[in-house]
This record gives structure tokens, C-alpha cells and sequence, in this order.
């Protein structure tokens, strides 16, 4: 799973001395993956070569890390193309540094391969502010487990069990004790999710347990962790992780379905206002974007176009050969929306995917939420008198 640790741990990686090859790769069904693999990493060795990056000996230590990964790619293609929750593959190497790291992902990020003398990290930095983290707590009357989920993975963090109803049926005379205990075991969970929240260790709550446990225990909830649950579901407290993932996953995606409706539908009820506080289309997210004009975009989950692109001043556009900024001659680039979504977090921006093609196919899979209306961000021409 990857978390900011992690993040902080990739960072310090590296000496200065020996290189590291960054690879990202998109995972598709018919395995073209393999062949594009081989390609990337050529170019990314040529491109540091070209930059003085590296010097000639250092190029010669890193040839058996593209060695390494391109047998790692072939030899786990079968197994990434059967796994649908594989959808790119991240992999840090460096042999001199004895460092080989490889991260499978459930999203995309854009696809490239760097060599350099530190870890190219900057793409799993983006998802980990793009993507919503999640909480799972399993309880009953004794015991809770927490797990963290994120980004189709997840994992443990804690189990305590609270000293609470020993006897199975206590007699009447200690009902209520045990009945104080269970209700302090609730709280104390409550307590705890709610530190972790101000924390900023999750965005969204999941809560499974046996139904009374559950419906019993969300009544301790404070009133801003109930304003952000996913959902609940039924199970045992000792339910396997590979089975709490599963739990869990149906939940989300049930979220993350009618997160998409409410966003799509606030996009298209800006599009129709007569000031439109949107766009849509890649060419009038482009233009909006170039004039810092975006505050959202929304876009289709795999949705790619080629483009245009300014070496000089970073331009981005679909067809110019010129730069109409700086009068450069632009250079063409594969995937023009992988650009996009770069330049517009470099803005500040927020990325929101959506995974139904169908939500955004009628204005053609993009659309974006702007700072003000259309035509404001249009300078006013002056009157020309005739003559």
C-alpha cells in the first residue's frame, strides 16, 4: 500500500552516485504492455545520455536494472493482464543500491520511465492527494480491528479487545455492568477513529460487525465522522483480510458511483447556466486551463487524444504547430490528457475520474469547473469607430 511513509522513505533513497530507473507502467488486456516496457526504458537510458544526467560509467552499471525489469514485466504479464485490479505497475531499481521496490495500482497514473539519480516519486505523490483514503473498523461487544484501505489494497493497523462480557449470559446482577463495559469498548473505538481523522490518516469511514454491534456502535459516532460513512456491511469480527477487502471494495464503489452522478450532474447544470461556470471538451478545458481558469476537471477514467505541447513555455494544445504564447514550434506528444492533468494540479486544481464512460461520453469524456464564468475570462474588445 502506499502511503506517505513510504513516500518519505523513496525520497531518501539514493546517494548521489548510482542511478535509479523509475518505470511506470499501463497494464492493457492484449499484453502490448511488454513491448512498450522495452521501449521506455531505451528511450528513458537514451534521454539521460542526451541530458548529461549520468555519466558513461554509471550507464553502464544501470543496464542490468533494465535487464532486471523487462524479465520482471515478461515474466508477470500473464499474471497482471488476469488481475483486474492491476491497472499500472510502478518499479524503482538500482542494483548498486541493492533497491528494487514494485507497486501494482488500481488507477493510472501517466506512463513513463526516468532514469536519475533519485526515484521518480512525483506521479504516487498525486494520487495520494487525488484518491480518497479509507478507514475499515470490524467490531463486535469485544473486540475491534482497524484496517487501512487505499487505492485497492489494504491492511491492519491495530486490534485491541476490551475485557467485556466474559460469561456469555451474565446474571441479572451484573447485566448492567456488562452492558456499561460494552458501551465504554463502543466509545473508546469512537475515540479513537476520531483522532485518527483529525489526524488526516483517512477521508471515509466503513464499518462492519454483526448488524446490533453495528447499529449499536454508530450511535456513538461524533457527528463529523457520520457525515463521512461510506457504508456498512455484515460480518464476523474475525473475518479474514482477503474477505474484509472484498467487503469493503462493494461499498466503495457503490460511493464512488454516486460521487461521480452528483459531480457529472453539477458539471452539466454549470454547462447549461447562461454564464457557464464550466466547459467541456478537451479543446475548451485546454484553452480554460491556459488562461488558469480551473478550479475541477472531470474526466472519463482511460479517456486519451493526442496533442501539442510547448518545450519552451509548456504550452498545450491539440493541432498548433506554433506556439501561440511564445512563437515556438511546438512537439507532438501521445497522450495530451496525461499533460492536462499534470498542468492542472500544478495549479491546484482537482482531478475527479470517472470510471462510467457513459457519465461524459455526450461532452466528449471532459469537462471542467471553472474560477468564473465563461465569459468573463474574455477581455473586452474595443470599439472601433468606422471610418
Amino acid at each position: 500500500m502506499i502511503t506517505y511513509d513510504m513516500l518519505k522513505t523513496l525520497h531518501t533513497i539514493g546517494d548521489g552516485r548510482n542511478p535509479i530507473v523509475s518505470l511506470y507502467l499501463k497494464i492493457d488486456p492484449a499484453g502490448e504492455f511488454v513491448k512498450r516496457c522495452r521501449n521506455l526504458l531505451y528511450n528513458a537510458l537514451k534521454e539521460a545520455r542526451k541530458e548529461n544526467r549520468i555519466s558513461e560509467f554509471q550507464m553502464q552499471r544501470i543496464e542490468g536494472d533494465l535487464r532486471k525489469i523487462q524479465t520482471y514485466v515478461e515474466q508477470h504479464a500473464p499474471l497482471w493482464i488476469k488481475e483486474e485490479q492491476v491497472r499500472q505497475v510502478v518499479i524503482f531499481s538500482s542494483q548498486p543500491l541493492r533497491f528494487w521496490q514494485v507497486y501494482p495500482l488500481p488507477r493510472t497514473a501517466r506512463e513513463r520511465a526516468i532514469v536519475d539519480l533519485s526515484p521518480y516519486i512525483r506521479p504516487l505523490t498525486l494520487l495520494l492527494d487525488e484518491y480518497k483514503r479509507y478507514y475499515v473498523v470490524l467490531l463486535d461487544p469485544k473486540k475491534a480491528r482497524l484496517f487501512e484501505m487505499f487505492l485497492g489494497s489494504i491492511q491492519e493497523e491495530e486490534k485491541f479487545v476490551d475485557v467485556v462480557g466474559r460469561v456469555k449470559t451474565p446474571p441479572p446482577r451484573l447485566r448492567r455492568k456488562v452492558d456499561y463495559a460494552i458501551y465504554n469498548h463502543y466509545q473508546r473505538v469512537a475515540e479513537v477513529l476520531y483522532d485518527r481523522y483529525r489526524l488526516g490518516r483517512f477521508d471515509l469511514l466503513i464499518v462492519g460487525g454483526p448488524p446490533d454491534a453495528v447499529s449499536a456502535f454508530l450511535m456513538f459516532l461524533p457527528y463529523t465522522l457520520r457525515q463521512v460513512l461510506a457504508g456498512t456491511f455484515k460480518a464476523p469480527v474475525n473475518l479474514s483480510i482477503r474477505e474484509a477487502l472484498k467487503e469493503a471494495r462493494k461499498i466503495e464503489e457503490n460511493y464512488e458511483k454516486r460521487e461521480e452522478r452528483e459531480i457529472v450532474e453539477h458539471l452539466k447544470n454549470e454547462l447549461a447556466r447562461r454564464d457557464h461556470g464550466a466547459v467541456a471538451g478537451l479543446q475548451g478545458v485546454l484553452q480554460a486551463l491556459m488562461e488558469n481558469r480551473v478550479t475541477t476537471v472531470v474526466v472519463s477514467e482511460g479517456f486519451v487524444e493526442p496533442g501539442v505541447r510547448c518545450p519552451r513555455c509548456g504550452f498545450l494544445g491539440l493541432e498548433e504547430t506554433t506556439c501561440p504564447a511564445c512563437g515556438a514550434q511546438t512537439v507532438r506528444v501521445p497522450d495530451i490528457v496525461d499533460d492536462l492533468i499534470e498542468e492542472a494540479v500544478e495549479q491546484g486544481a482537482r482531478i475527479e475520474h470517472v470510471l462510467d464512460p457513459a457519465l461524459l461520453a455526450d461532452i466528449g469524456h471532459i469537462g471542467a469547473l471553472l474560477r468564473y464564468p465563461e465569459e468573463a475570462g474574455e477581455p473586452e474588445r474595443p470599439h472601433q469607430e468606422s471610418r
